[in-house]
């Protein structure tokens, strides 16, 4: 089944898609209908959409374009990138996870007030931040998250933890306090049940418990050599805010002797 679904998710959407409003009225764009909305934190929230043509078939760690053609007043614009937060064995819907804040930007505004029922423009996949068995089986993978960064990271671990690979999975996570951290309680039931996945959360802006896996302050050379007992042999995924991306990314080339062909990174926009 793995094999099988990623070799048609990627034979049809490996390419990268560089998108922007010149794209607007071109083709691709699929109608989905919103089915769901959850509440994760206050100011997260996932969506789920089915499209009402083709089924959209995407490897884990991708991401969709959304656009509003009616949008008025947004300075960035009629569109948006969302990472993919489900997984692709998840049934036949795709989830994304935002921000939404009451102050917020008017295209999350308008995203905010799609009743279900509703349709939206969908382009995608799009994107190689991705989960590859290739990379993944016999390796440490290091997944490292800031804020809503966790979102193609839920993706890739769900899929992956559903399959018999030989990996091992550590994620830091990094929030301002531990309230931020999105998807905690579930991430944490499947380490519970599933040893290849360890987590290690961090909060910049709180004191954390003092126990192993919950750290205060930033993601940094000491806390990811303490907790990653191979660095030889493991693959970087980092993504989350353009500083803090730049930062470990820097850090895992210069200070850790991580090859620049074993990392891999996305940053989020608009924080």
């Amino acid at each position: 089944m793995e094999k099988t679904y990623l070799t048609i998710a990627k034979i049809i959407f490996e390419p990268v898609i560089m998108v922007n409003d010149s794209m607007a009225d071109g083709t691709g764009w699929k109608r989905f209908a919103l089915k769901a909305k959850k509440t994760e934190i206050d100011t997260v929230k996932s969506f789920y959409f089915e499209s009402k043509e083709s089924p959209m078939y995407f490897v884990p760690g991708q991401h969709i374009v959304m656009r509003f053609h009616d949008l008025e007043g947004d300075q960035r614009g009629k569109m948006r990138h969302f990472s993919i937060s489900t997984s692709p064995l998840e049934g036949k819907y795709i989830g994304i996870t935002t921000t939404v804040d009451p102050n917020g930007s008017p295209f999350k505004k308008k995203l905010d007030s799609v009743k279900v029922g509703e349709d939206v423009d969908i382009l995608g996949p799009v994107g190689n931040f991705t989960f590859e068995s290739k990379i993944w089986n016999d390796r440490i993978i290091v997944l490292i998250a800031g804020g809503i960064g966790i979102t193609p990271f839920r993706s890739m671990i769900r899929y992956a933890l559903s399959t018999s690979g030989n990996f091992r999975i550590h994620l830091f996570y990094s929030g301002k306090s531990g309230k931020e951290f999105i998807f905690r309680d579930e991430i944490d039931k499947m380490a519970a049940t599933d040893k290849r996945l360890r987590i290690f959360y961090t909060s910049t802006g709180e004191t954390a418990s003092g126990t192993p896996n919950n750290h205060a302050g930033r993601i940094d050379h000491d806390f990811i050599t303490t907790n990653v007992e191979d660095l030889g042999n493991s693959f970087f995924y980092i993504c989350g805010p353009p500083r803090m991306v730049e930062e470990i990314a820097g850090t895992a080339r210069s200070d850790l002797g991580i090859e620049k062909d074993r990392i891999k990174t996305e940053q989020f926009l608009g924080y």
